[in-house]
C-alpha cells in the first residue's frame, strides 16, 4: 500500500478544525522535513 497526499497546504496554519471537518478529515500526516516525500512531489524509495 502507498500513501500520497492529497492536500497541500504552505503552512501548518492553514489547518484549522473547520478546514478538517469540511474535508472530512479523521487524520493528517505531517511530512516537515519531507523525508517521505521530497518537494517535486516524488515518493522516496524508503518510504515505501
Amino acid at each position: 500500500m502507498q500513501i500520497y497526499p492529497k492536500i497541500y497546504l504552505e503552512n501548518v496554519t492553514k489547518i484549522t478544525i473547520e478546514f478538517l471537518k469540511e474535508n472530512n478529515l479523521k487524520a493528517i500526516i505531517l511530512d516537515i522535513d519531507n523525508t517521505l516525500i521530497d518537494f517535486d512531489k516524488n515518493l522516496l524509495n524508503r518510504s515505501r
